[in-house]
Order: structure tokens, then C-alpha cells, then sequence
């Protein structure tokens, strides 16, 4: 059987995959159909099911190619709390530049590709000096992965937020104008001047659960 061919030539699992994460990019993974990467493609939603059974298959694929496009650096010379730091901002840029990730992770099951299971161990890994039993060590890279989940979800629903933007200060102008006088600690939060300067709030909030993390590797 001679391949489908398009407008964009040969039909390929690993192009219909890229097309797949191009048309999420823009309109969202529950608006990505088959039918709209076909027709992105120049061809037939029938001819994709050459190459993926459905569209669950298909969303595992893009998980696994953006998995691969930011995988982690060589460990070499990297302690576990800088490799944390790592992770968390490879991560961080994934969602940020394609949101639709958060919701795919979220309902993505095994089997994992080869990109997935590298990443798993390399977090793993990464916590190796700190002789965490291994359960706790996978609750440790859990907790990371749901605290940068949970403050890209902040960011990309932010429709008028930058992404580095300090969702504390964004807070802070928005509830300057509110009567806060029946909730005192609130009020006291929201008068407090923050730091001047630029902060960086991600690894802020990072830090303080990587100081739990390595007060439970002491204990």
C-alpha cells in the first residue's frame, strides 16, 4: 500500500503528531479532532487511523514528542536541589507554551513512551543524595510537578497577565480597592508593601517545598 499523500506530502505518524500539537497550540485540546488535523494536513480523517487508532493515542504521542522536546539537561555537577530547580522551569516552559499540556497530563495513562519514563528517572535520580525511601522520593517529585502545574494553570487563566508577572502583587492591586477591615490578616497581607524590586515568585514557592523535601531526607 502506497502512503496517503497530501498537499504537505507523504502522511507520517511523526506529522500528523507535530500538526496535532500545532492546531492544540491554537484552539485547545478538546477543539483538536481528527478531523481538524486532517484537514490541516490536506487530506481525510480516515487516513490518520493509518498511523493512530484515535484520538487518545494521538494526545499520548504529543504528551511523549513535547516530553522529548524539553527534556531535562545532563545531571553532571548538579546537585538535587538545583536539578529540582531545573525540572520545575523545564516543566514550567512546556505548559506555558502549550497549555493544552496541563489538561493531556491530567488524563494521559499508561503505557508511557520512552521520553516519559526518562524524565521519571532523571527526577528520580536527581534525589538520590538526599536517601529518600522510594515512595517518598516519588512523593517529593509529585508534589513538584503539582506545585508547577498549579502555577501555570495560574498564569495561562490569567488571561491578562504576562507569564512572569507576580500573581502576589497582581493580588495585591486587585484587592487594594476592597474593604478588608472584617478580615484582618487578609488586610494586613494586601497593605504589607512587597519587596521592591522583581521577585521571583515561582522559585520562591519552589524553595519552600524543596526545604521540606531535604528536612525529611535529615529526619
Amino acid at each position: 500500500m502506497s502512503p496517503r499523500v497530501g498537499p504537505s506530502g507523504p502522511l507520517s505518524r511523526e506529522k500528523i503528531v507535530t500538526t496535532a500539537i500545532g492546531v492544540a497550540d491554537e484552539v485547545g485540546l478538546e477543539a483538536m479532532t481528527m478531523k481538524r488535523v486532517a484537514e490541516r494536513l490536506g487530506t481525510g480523517a480516515m487516513s490518520l487511523y493509518r498511523h493512530v487508532a484515535d484520538k487518545d493515542e494521538l494526545i499520548e504521542a504529543m504528551v511523549e514528542q513535547v516530553t522529548g522536546d524539553y527534556a531535562y539537561p545532563g545531571r553532571s555537577g548538579i546537585g538535587w536541589r538545583e536539578a529540582m530547580h531545573v525540572l520545575a522551569r523545564q516543566d514550567w516552559a512546556a505548559f506555558l507554551a502549550h497549555p493544552w499540556l496541563l489538561t493531556a497530563t491530567a488524563t494521559v495513562t499508561p503505557p508511557f513512551g520512552a521520553a516519559s519514563l526518562a524524565a521519571m528517572e532523571w527526577a528520580l535520580s536527581a534525589l538520590d543524595e538526599l536517601k529518600l525511601a522510594p515512595h517518598a522520593a516519588a512523593r517529593a517529585v509529585m508534589t513538584i510537578n503539582n506545585y508547577v502545574q498549579g502555577s501555570a494553570r495560574v498564569v495561562v487563566g490569567d488571561r491578562q497577565a504576562e507569564a512572569g508577572e507576580d500573581p502576589g502583587r497582581a493580588w495585591q492591586q486587585r484587592l487594594s480597592d476592597v474593604d478588608l477591615h472584617a478580615f484582618p490578616r487578609l488586610n494586613r497581607l494586601i497593605s504589607h508593601p512587597l519587596p521592591a524590586g522583581e521577585r521571583d515568585w515561582f522559585a520562591e514557592g519552589l524553595d519552600v517545598i524543596l526545604d521540606g523535601i531535604e528536612a525529611r531526607g535529615r529526619s
